[in-house]
Protein backbone atom coordinates (compact mmCIF):
# COMPACT_ATOMS: atom_id res chain seq x y z
CA UNK A 1 0.00 0.00 0.00
CA UNK A 2 1.10 3.59 -0.61
CA UNK A 3 1.53 5.92 2.41
CA UNK A 4 0.07 9.23 1.24
CA UNK A 5 1.70 11.35 3.96
CA UNK A 6 5.22 10.00 3.52
CA UNK A 7 5.24 9.54 -0.24
CA UNK A 8 2.43 11.22 -2.15
CA UNK A 9 2.16 14.69 -0.55
CA UNK A 10 5.89 15.53 -0.65
CA UNK A 11 5.99 14.57 -4.31
CA UNK A 12 2.86 16.58 -5.16
CA UNK A 13 3.33 19.77 -3.17
CA UNK A 14 6.46 21.63 -2.24
CA UNK A 15 6.50 22.26 1.52
CA UNK A 16 6.68 26.05 1.12
CA UNK A 17 3.71 26.12 -1.26
CA UNK A 18 1.72 23.86 1.05
CA UNK A 19 2.18 26.29 3.97
CA UNK A 20 1.02 29.30 1.93
CA UNK A 21 -2.43 27.95 0.98
CA UNK A 22 -5.37 28.20 3.37
CA UNK A 23 -6.55 25.39 5.60
CA UNK A 24 -9.67 24.75 3.51
CA UNK A 25 -7.62 24.28 0.36
CA UNK A 26 -5.27 22.05 2.32
CA UNK A 27 -8.21 19.81 3.27
CA UNK A 28 -9.41 19.66 -0.34
CA UNK A 29 -5.92 18.70 -1.54
CA UNK A 30 -5.63 16.00 1.11
CA UNK A 31 -9.07 14.58 0.23
CA UNK A 32 -8.23 14.48 -3.49
CA UNK A 33 -4.92 12.74 -2.81
CA UNK A 34 -6.63 10.20 -0.51
CA UNK A 35 -9.20 9.34 -3.20
CA UNK A 36 -6.58 9.03 -5.94
CA UNK A 37 -4.31 6.92 -3.75
CA UNK A 38 -7.18 4.59 -2.79
CA UNK A 39 -8.04 4.03 -6.45
CA UNK A 40 -4.39 3.36 -7.31
CA UNK A 41 -4.00 0.88 -4.45
CA UNK A 42 -7.20 -0.91 -5.47
CA UNK A 43 -5.98 -1.17 -9.06
CA UNK A 44 -2.63 -2.57 -7.90
CA UNK A 45 -4.35 -5.14 -5.69
CA UNK A 46 -6.62 -6.23 -8.55
CA UNK A 47 -4.06 -6.47 -11.32
CA UNK A 48 -1.33 -8.24 -9.38
CA UNK A 49 -3.49 -11.32 -9.07
CA UNK A 50 -2.87 -12.03 -12.76
CA UNK A 51 0.68 -10.78 -13.34
CA UNK A 52 3.42 -13.29 -14.06
CA UNK A 53 7.03 -12.15 -14.45
CA UNK A 54 9.65 -14.10 -16.25
CA UNK A 55 13.10 -14.13 -14.66
CA UNK A 56 14.43 -17.68 -14.99
CA UNK A 57 11.44 -19.85 -15.76
CA UNK A 58 8.57 -17.44 -15.14
CA UNK A 59 8.06 -16.86 -11.43
CA UNK A 60 5.36 -15.00 -9.54
CA UNK A 61 5.96 -11.26 -9.19
CA UNK A 62 7.03 -9.93 -5.75
CA UNK A 63 3.65 -8.28 -5.18
CA UNK A 64 1.93 -11.67 -5.12
CA UNK A 65 1.54 -14.22 -2.38
CA UNK A 66 3.93 -16.90 -3.59
CA UNK A 67 2.52 -19.44 -1.14
CA UNK A 68 -0.50 -19.70 -3.47
CA UNK A 69 1.67 -20.65 -6.41
CA UNK A 70 2.16 -24.24 -7.54
CA UNK A 71 5.53 -24.18 -9.21
CA UNK A 72 7.91 -22.00 -7.24
CA UNK A 73 10.52 -24.75 -7.50
CA UNK A 74 11.39 -25.98 -10.96
CA UNK A 75 11.79 -29.59 -11.98
CA UNK A 76 15.32 -30.97 -11.69
CA UNK A 77 16.15 -32.61 -15.00
CA UNK A 78 18.40 -35.22 -13.39
CA UNK A 79 15.61 -36.60 -11.20
CA UNK A 80 13.46 -38.00 -14.00
CA UNK A 81 13.10 -41.68 -14.84
CA UNK A 82 13.41 -43.28 -18.26
CA UNK A 83 10.59 -44.88 -20.20
CA UNK A 84 10.83 -48.50 -21.39
CA UNK A 85 12.54 -47.52 -24.66
CA UNK A 86 15.13 -45.31 -22.98
CA UNK A 87 14.25 -42.44 -25.31
CA UNK A 88 12.10 -40.31 -23.01
CA UNK A 89 12.46 -38.88 -19.52
CA UNK A 90 9.43 -38.84 -17.21
CA UNK A 91 8.74 -36.74 -14.10
CA UNK A 92 5.60 -38.00 -12.38
CA UNK A 93 3.85 -35.58 -10.04
CA UNK A 94 5.96 -32.61 -11.08
CA UNK A 95 3.12 -30.52 -9.63
CA UNK A 96 0.65 -32.61 -7.61
CA UNK A 97 -2.81 -31.46 -6.64
CA UNK A 98 -3.02 -30.27 -3.06
CA UNK A 99 -5.93 -32.64 -2.31
CA UNK A 100 -4.53 -35.61 -4.26
CA UNK A 101 -3.88 -37.75 -1.16
CA UNK A 102 -7.61 -37.97 -0.51
CA UNK A 103 -8.57 -39.14 -4.01
CA UNK A 104 -8.29 -42.91 -3.47
CA UNK A 105 -12.07 -43.23 -3.06
CA UNK A 106 -12.90 -41.09 -6.10
CA UNK A 107 -14.11 -44.07 -8.12
CA UNK A 108 -12.93 -42.85 -11.52
CA UNK A 109 -10.12 -40.55 -12.67
CA UNK A 110 -9.69 -38.57 -15.88
CA UNK A 111 -6.29 -39.18 -17.49
CA UNK A 112 -5.30 -36.84 -20.29
CA UNK A 113 -2.26 -35.53 -22.16
CA UNK A 114 -1.28 -32.32 -23.90
CA UNK A 115 1.39 -30.26 -25.57
CA UNK A 116 1.99 -26.86 -24.00
CA UNK A 117 -0.18 -25.05 -26.57
CA UNK A 118 -3.31 -26.99 -25.56
CA UNK A 119 -3.23 -26.74 -21.79
CA UNK A 120 -5.92 -24.06 -21.82
CA UNK A 121 -8.55 -26.73 -22.51
CA UNK A 122 -8.22 -27.87 -18.90
CA UNK A 123 -9.85 -24.68 -17.61
CA UNK A 124 -13.15 -25.70 -19.21
CA UNK A 125 -12.88 -29.46 -18.62
CA UNK A 126 -12.54 -29.25 -14.85
CA UNK A 127 -15.76 -27.25 -14.63
CA UNK A 128 -17.62 -30.35 -15.83
CA UNK A 129 -15.32 -33.06 -14.44
CA UNK A 130 -15.15 -32.44 -10.70
CA UNK A 131 -13.10 -35.52 -9.81
CA UNK A 132 -9.35 -36.16 -10.02
CA UNK A 133 -7.52 -35.27 -13.23
CA UNK A 134 -4.07 -36.60 -14.16
CA UNK A 135 -2.30 -34.65 -16.92
CA UNK A 136 0.87 -35.68 -18.76
CA UNK A 137 2.54 -32.73 -20.52
CA UNK A 138 4.94 -33.15 -23.43
CA UNK A 139 7.47 -30.35 -22.82
CA UNK A 140 10.74 -30.73 -24.76
CA UNK A 141 13.37 -28.01 -24.54
CA UNK A 142 12.03 -24.50 -24.04
CA UNK A 143 8.46 -25.81 -23.91
CA UNK A 144 9.27 -26.54 -20.28
CA UNK A 145 9.24 -22.82 -19.43
CA UNK A 146 5.85 -22.42 -21.09
CA UNK A 147 4.56 -25.47 -19.20
CA UNK A 148 5.68 -24.06 -15.85
CA UNK A 149 4.02 -20.72 -16.54
CA UNK A 150 0.77 -22.21 -17.85
CA UNK A 151 0.45 -24.66 -14.97
CA UNK A 152 0.97 -21.79 -12.56
CA UNK A 153 -1.63 -19.70 -14.35
CA UNK A 154 -4.21 -22.50 -14.31
CA UNK A 155 -3.68 -23.28 -10.65
CA UNK A 156 -3.92 -19.65 -9.62
CA UNK A 157 -7.04 -19.00 -11.70
CA UNK A 158 -8.95 -22.30 -11.37
CA UNK A 159 -9.28 -23.59 -7.83
CA UNK A 160 -10.20 -27.14 -8.81
CA UNK A 161 -7.02 -27.45 -10.85
CA UNK A 162 -4.87 -26.49 -7.85
CA UNK A 163 -6.57 -29.13 -5.67
CA UNK A 164 -7.79 -31.96 -7.92
CA UNK A 165 -5.27 -31.94 -10.80
CA UNK A 166 -1.75 -33.39 -10.87
CA UNK A 167 0.72 -32.66 -13.66
CA UNK A 168 3.53 -34.84 -15.02
CA UNK A 169 6.29 -34.01 -17.51
CA UNK A 170 7.60 -36.05 -20.44
CA UNK A 171 10.34 -35.02 -22.87
CA UNK A 172 12.89 -36.71 -25.20
CA UNK A 173 16.31 -37.41 -23.74
CA UNK A 174 17.88 -35.57 -26.68
CA UNK A 175 15.77 -32.48 -25.96
CA UNK A 176 16.02 -31.91 -22.18
CA UNK A 177 14.13 -29.18 -20.38
CA UNK A 178 15.44 -25.62 -20.69
CA UNK A 179 14.55 -22.61 -18.61
CA UNK A 180 13.13 -19.56 -20.37
CA UNK A 181 15.11 -16.47 -19.35
CA UNK A 182 13.39 -13.19 -19.97
CA UNK A 183 13.02 -10.10 -17.83
CA UNK A 184 9.69 -8.72 -19.05
CA UNK A 185 6.30 -9.06 -17.38
CA UNK A 186 3.18 -10.62 -18.82
CA UNK A 187 -0.36 -9.73 -17.79
CA UNK A 188 -2.76 -12.67 -18.01
CA UNK A 189 -6.50 -12.62 -17.44
CA UNK A 190 -8.05 -15.50 -15.52
CA UNK A 191 -11.16 -15.41 -17.72
CA UNK A 192 -9.11 -15.78 -20.93
CA UNK A 193 -7.24 -19.09 -20.70
CA UNK A 194 -6.78 -19.54 -24.45
CA UNK A 195 -5.45 -16.02 -24.95
CA UNK A 196 -3.15 -16.46 -21.95
CA UNK A 197 -1.84 -19.72 -23.39
CA UNK A 198 -1.05 -17.98 -26.69
CA UNK A 199 0.73 -15.16 -24.87
CA UNK A 200 2.96 -17.61 -23.03
CA UNK A 201 3.79 -19.46 -26.24
CA UNK A 202 5.48 -16.31 -27.54
CA UNK A 203 8.18 -16.79 -24.91
CA UNK A 204 9.81 -19.48 -27.03
CA UNK A 205 10.01 -17.33 -30.17
CA UNK A 206 13.50 -16.16 -29.18
CA UNK A 207 14.76 -19.74 -29.39
CA UNK A 208 15.27 -22.16 -32.24
CA UNK A 209 12.17 -24.12 -31.27
CA UNK A 210 11.75 -27.59 -32.77
CA UNK A 211 8.23 -28.45 -33.86
CA UNK A 212 8.86 -31.63 -35.85
CA UNK A 213 9.19 -33.96 -32.86
CA UNK A 214 6.90 -36.97 -32.97
CA UNK A 215 4.27 -36.79 -30.27
CA UNK A 216 4.54 -39.88 -27.97
CA UNK A 217 0.87 -39.87 -27.03
CA UNK A 218 0.74 -43.49 -25.84
CA UNK A 219 3.62 -42.88 -23.45
CA UNK A 220 1.80 -39.81 -22.19
CA UNK A 221 -1.47 -41.73 -21.83
CA UNK A 222 0.22 -44.42 -19.78
CA UNK A 223 1.98 -41.90 -17.55
CA UNK A 224 -1.27 -40.08 -16.81
CA UNK A 225 -3.16 -43.31 -16.23
CA UNK A 226 -0.52 -44.81 -13.93
CA UNK A 227 -0.80 -41.77 -11.65
CA UNK A 228 -4.57 -42.05 -11.29
CA UNK A 229 -5.58 -43.07 -7.75
CA UNK A 230 -9.03 -44.50 -8.61
CA UNK A 231 -10.17 -48.02 -9.56
CA UNK A 232 -11.27 -46.84 -13.00
CA UNK A 233 -9.77 -44.44 -15.52
CA UNK A 234 -11.22 -42.44 -18.42
CA UNK A 235 -8.39 -41.82 -20.87
CA UNK A 236 -9.37 -38.95 -23.17
CA UNK A 237 -7.56 -36.29 -25.17
CA UNK A 238 -7.26 -32.87 -23.57
CA UNK A 239 -9.43 -31.18 -26.22
CA UNK A 240 -12.35 -33.54 -25.58
CA UNK A 241 -14.69 -31.71 -23.20
CA UNK A 242 -16.72 -33.79 -20.70
CA UNK A 243 -20.43 -33.14 -20.31
CA UNK A 244 -21.56 -31.39 -17.13
CA UNK A 245 -21.74 -33.63 -14.06
CA UNK A 246 -19.87 -36.45 -15.77
CA UNK A 247 -17.60 -37.46 -12.90
CA UNK A 248 -20.27 -37.65 -10.17
CA UNK A 249 -22.73 -39.56 -12.36
CA UNK A 250 -20.09 -41.98 -13.60
CA UNK A 251 -18.66 -42.57 -10.13
CA UNK A 252 -22.20 -43.15 -8.85
CA UNK A 253 -22.81 -45.82 -11.48
CA UNK A 254 -19.49 -47.57 -10.91
CA UNK A 255 -20.00 -47.71 -7.14
CA UNK A 256 -23.42 -49.36 -7.59
CA UNK A 257 -22.46 -51.72 -10.39
CA UNK A 258 -23.24 -55.32 -9.42
CA UNK A 259 -20.40 -57.76 -8.99
CA UNK A 260 -16.83 -57.36 -7.73
CA UNK A 261 -15.04 -54.03 -7.99
CA UNK A 262 -13.44 -53.27 -10.25
CA UNK A 263 -14.99 -55.21 -13.10
CA UNK A 264 -11.85 -56.66 -14.66
CA UNK A 265 -13.23 -57.30 -18.16
CA UNK A 266 -15.51 -54.30 -18.56
CA UNK A 267 -14.98 -51.47 -21.04
CA UNK A 268 -17.46 -48.59 -20.82
CA UNK A 269 -17.81 -46.74 -24.12
CA UNK A 270 -18.14 -42.95 -23.95
CA UNK A 271 -19.48 -41.53 -27.26
CA UNK A 272 -17.46 -38.69 -28.80
CA UNK A 273 -18.90 -35.94 -30.98
CA UNK A 274 -17.44 -32.90 -32.69
CA UNK A 275 -19.19 -29.53 -32.71
CA UNK A 276 -19.00 -26.53 -35.00
CA UNK A 277 -16.15 -24.15 -34.22
CA UNK A 278 -18.67 -21.32 -33.86
CA UNK A 279 -20.06 -22.88 -30.67
CA UNK A 280 -18.26 -21.30 -27.74
CA UNK A 281 -19.56 -23.70 -25.08
CA UNK A 282 -20.10 -27.47 -25.28
CA UNK A 283 -23.63 -28.93 -25.08
CA UNK A 284 -25.00 -29.05 -21.54
CA UNK A 285 -26.57 -32.51 -21.78
CA UNK A 286 -27.56 -35.25 -24.20
CA UNK A 287 -30.75 -33.50 -25.33
CA UNK A 288 -28.76 -30.37 -26.09
CA UNK A 289 -26.27 -32.43 -28.11
CA UNK A 290 -29.01 -34.17 -30.12
CA UNK A 291 -30.56 -30.80 -30.98
CA UNK A 292 -27.19 -29.69 -32.33
CA UNK A 293 -26.94 -32.89 -34.37
CA UNK A 294 -30.34 -32.18 -35.95
CA UNK A 295 -29.24 -28.63 -36.78
CA UNK A 296 -26.00 -29.82 -38.36
CA UNK A 297 -23.88 -28.17 -35.67
CA UNK A 298 -22.64 -31.45 -34.19
CA UNK A 299 -21.74 -34.82 -35.64
CA UNK A 300 -19.99 -38.04 -34.69
CA UNK A 301 -16.27 -37.64 -34.13
CA UNK A 302 -14.14 -38.17 -37.25
CA UNK A 303 -17.18 -39.20 -39.30
CA UNK A 304 -15.80 -37.32 -42.33
CA UNK A 305 -12.17 -38.28 -41.72
CA UNK A 306 -12.42 -41.96 -40.86
CA UNK A 307 -15.87 -43.40 -40.19
CA UNK A 308 -14.51 -46.49 -38.47
CA UNK A 309 -13.23 -44.29 -35.65
CA UNK A 310 -16.63 -44.39 -33.91
CA UNK A 311 -18.44 -46.74 -36.29
CA UNK A 312 -18.56 -49.84 -34.11
CA UNK A 313 -20.00 -47.81 -31.20
CA UNK A 314 -23.36 -47.91 -33.05
CA UNK A 315 -24.17 -44.35 -32.14
CA UNK A 316 -27.29 -44.53 -34.28
CA UNK A 317 -28.72 -46.55 -31.39
CA UNK A 318 -27.38 -44.12 -28.78
CA UNK A 319 -29.02 -41.18 -30.55
CA UNK A 320 -32.51 -42.72 -30.45
CA UNK A 321 -32.49 -43.79 -26.82
CA UNK A 322 -36.03 -44.86 -25.86
CA UNK A 323 -37.82 -42.89 -23.18
CA UNK A 324 -35.64 -39.80 -23.42
CA UNK A 325 -37.26 -36.86 -21.65
CA UNK A 326 -36.87 -33.14 -21.93
CA UNK A 327 -36.05 -32.88 -18.23
CA UNK A 328 -33.74 -35.28 -16.45
CA UNK A 329 -32.23 -35.64 -13.05
CA UNK A 330 -28.77 -34.32 -13.83
CA UNK A 331 -27.35 -35.91 -10.70
CA UNK A 332 -28.62 -39.47 -11.19
CA UNK A 333 -25.97 -42.13 -11.90
CA UNK A 334 -25.39 -43.23 -15.47
CA UNK A 335 -26.58 -46.58 -16.75
CA UNK A 336 -25.80 -49.00 -19.57
CA UNK A 337 -27.87 -48.32 -22.67
CA UNK A 338 -26.77 -51.35 -24.70
CA UNK A 339 -24.00 -53.91 -25.02
CA UNK A 340 -21.71 -53.80 -28.05
CA UNK A 341 -21.22 -57.39 -29.18
CA UNK A 342 -19.66 -56.63 -32.57
CA UNK A 343 -16.08 -55.65 -33.34
CA UNK A 344 -14.69 -53.82 -36.34
CA UNK A 345 -10.94 -53.43 -36.68
CA UNK A 346 -9.50 -49.92 -36.30
CA UNK A 347 -12.35 -48.96 -33.96
CA UNK A 348 -11.18 -46.17 -31.62
CA UNK A 349 -13.69 -45.62 -28.81
CA UNK A 350 -12.87 -43.58 -25.73
CA UNK A 351 -13.18 -46.00 -22.83
CA UNK A 352 -13.52 -46.14 -19.08
CA UNK A 353 -11.34 -49.07 -18.03
CA UNK A 354 -10.31 -50.69 -14.76
CA UNK A 355 -6.72 -50.03 -13.75
CA UNK A 356 -5.95 -53.71 -14.43
CA UNK A 357 -6.66 -53.31 -18.17
CA UNK A 358 -3.82 -53.48 -20.72
CA UNK A 359 -1.92 -50.24 -21.23
CA UNK A 360 -1.38 -48.46 -24.54
CA UNK A 361 1.41 -49.85 -26.68
CA UNK A 362 4.23 -47.31 -26.65
CA UNK A 363 5.86 -48.28 -29.94
CA UNK A 364 3.30 -46.08 -31.73
CA UNK A 365 4.72 -42.57 -31.99
CA UNK A 366 2.96 -39.68 -33.63
CA UNK A 367 -0.45 -40.35 -35.15
CA UNK A 368 -2.19 -43.52 -36.22
CA UNK A 369 -3.26 -46.73 -34.43
CA UNK A 370 -2.41 -45.38 -31.00
CA UNK A 371 -5.84 -46.12 -29.55
CA UNK A 372 -7.14 -48.81 -31.90
CA UNK A 373 -4.21 -51.10 -31.03
CA UNK A 374 -5.33 -51.17 -27.38
CA UNK A 375 -8.94 -51.82 -28.40
CA UNK A 376 -7.78 -54.73 -30.57
CA UNK A 377 -6.04 -56.28 -27.57
CA UNK A 378 -9.12 -55.77 -25.40
CA UNK A 379 -11.18 -57.52 -28.08
CA UNK A 380 -8.88 -60.54 -28.11
CA UNK A 381 -9.02 -60.66 -24.30
CA UNK A 382 -12.83 -60.71 -24.55
CA UNK A 383 -13.58 -57.52 -22.74
CA UNK A 384 -17.27 -56.62 -22.63
CA UNK A 385 -17.97 -53.27 -24.33
CA UNK A 386 -20.95 -51.35 -22.93
CA UNK A 387 -22.31 -47.96 -24.05
CA UNK A 388 -23.17 -45.49 -21.28
CA UNK A 389 -26.59 -43.92 -21.71
CA UNK A 390 -25.93 -40.17 -21.27
CA UNK A 391 -22.18 -39.70 -20.95
CA UNK A 392 -20.36 -38.12 -23.90
CA UNK A 393 -17.38 -35.98 -24.87
CA UNK A 394 -17.25 -33.19 -27.43
CA UNK A 395 -14.42 -31.89 -29.58
CA UNK A 396 -14.75 -28.31 -30.78
CA UNK A 397 -14.35 -27.96 -34.54
CA UNK A 398 -15.26 -30.30 -37.39
CA UNK A 399 -12.39 -32.61 -38.35
CA UNK A 400 -11.23 -32.73 -41.99
CA UNK A 401 -8.24 -34.32 -43.70
CA UNK A 402 -7.35 -31.01 -45.32
CA UNK A 403 -5.88 -29.84 -42.02
CA UNK A 404 -3.58 -32.85 -41.76
CA UNK A 405 0.08 -32.22 -42.54
CA UNK A 406 2.19 -34.52 -44.76
CA UNK A 407 4.15 -35.43 -41.64
CA UNK A 408 1.01 -36.77 -39.99
CA UNK A 409 0.18 -38.86 -43.05
CA UNK A 410 3.70 -40.30 -43.05
CA UNK A 411 3.45 -41.16 -39.36
CA UNK A 412 0.15 -42.90 -40.02
CA UNK A 413 1.73 -45.05 -42.73
CA UNK A 414 4.66 -46.06 -40.54
CA UNK A 415 2.35 -46.87 -37.64
CA UNK A 416 0.18 -48.94 -39.97
CA UNK A 417 3.15 -51.25 -40.45
CA UNK A 418 4.00 -51.22 -36.75
CA UNK A 419 0.41 -52.25 -36.12
CA UNK A 420 0.97 -55.45 -38.08
CA UNK A 421 4.10 -56.19 -36.03
CA UNK A 422 2.10 -55.50 -32.88
CA UNK A 423 -0.64 -57.92 -33.97
CA UNK A 424 1.84 -60.69 -34.69
CA UNK A 425 3.48 -60.32 -31.29
CA UNK A 426 0.12 -60.16 -29.52
CA UNK A 427 -1.21 -63.28 -31.26
CA UNK A 428 1.96 -65.16 -30.36
CA UNK A 429 1.75 -64.07 -26.71
CA UNK A 430 -1.90 -65.15 -26.45
CA UNK A 431 -1.30 -68.44 -28.28
CA UNK A 432 -3.48 -67.48 -31.26
CA UNK A 433 -2.86 -68.19 -34.96
CA UNK A 434 -0.90 -65.42 -36.72
CA UNK A 435 -3.01 -62.65 -38.26
CA UNK A 436 -3.40 -62.21 -41.98
CA UNK A 437 -0.50 -60.29 -43.58
CA UNK A 438 -0.97 -56.59 -44.09
CA UNK A 439 -1.15 -55.20 -47.58
CA UNK A 440 -1.15 -51.41 -47.83
CA UNK A 441 -2.14 -49.35 -50.87
CA UNK A 442 0.77 -47.85 -52.84
CA UNK A 443 2.56 -45.21 -50.81
CA UNK A 444 5.31 -42.81 -51.97
CA UNK A 445 6.97 -43.10 -48.55
CA UNK A 446 7.05 -46.89 -48.51
CA UNK A 447 8.12 -47.03 -52.17
CA UNK A 448 11.04 -44.76 -51.29
CA UNK A 449 11.99 -47.04 -48.38
CA UNK A 450 11.78 -50.08 -50.64
CA UNK A 451 14.33 -48.55 -53.02
CA UNK A 452 16.71 -47.35 -50.29
CA UNK A 453 16.36 -50.31 -47.90
CA UNK A 454 15.00 -53.31 -49.85
CA UNK A 455 15.78 -55.77 -47.03
CA UNK A 456 14.08 -53.69 -44.33
CA UNK A 457 11.60 -55.53 -42.10
CA UNK A 458 9.33 -52.49 -42.30
CA UNK A 459 9.25 -52.75 -46.12
CA UNK A 460 8.71 -56.50 -46.00
CA UNK A 461 5.71 -56.25 -43.68
CA UNK A 462 4.19 -53.44 -45.69
CA UNK A 463 3.88 -55.67 -48.73
CA UNK A 464 5.74 -53.24 -51.02
CA UNK A 465 8.45 -55.84 -51.51
CA UNK A 466 7.36 -59.42 -51.99
CA UNK A 467 9.16 -61.97 -49.87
Amino acid sequence: MVNIYNHVLPSCLHAAVYKQIGWRRRMIVVMVVVVVTTVVNLAITTTTTTILTTPGYLTISPEQNTSECCADVGVAGGLGVSDASGNYTIHTFAWPGSAWDGMQEAGVCLATHATVDRLHFLAQSVQAWTGPVSVAIFAPGVDYGVAVAMVRYLRRCVERISTHTSFHLVYPRWSPIREVKRGSSITLRCDKPEESNLALLRLREQFNHRTELRYPQNILRNVARSACPALYCLNADVDMAPVQGMWSRMAGYLSRRPGPLPCHRCALVVPVYETAASLQTPPADKMDLLRLVLKGKARRFHVQVYERNQGNSHLEMWEVEPGIRTKRDSSSPYGILYNITTYEEFWEPVLVLPRTAPTFDERFLGYGFTRSSQVYELHLLRYQFEALNEAFLTHRGFQTTSSYSPTRRAQNEINHVRYQIFKRELHARLGLPPPAPLRLPPSPLLSFLAKRHPTSRLVYLSGVRKG
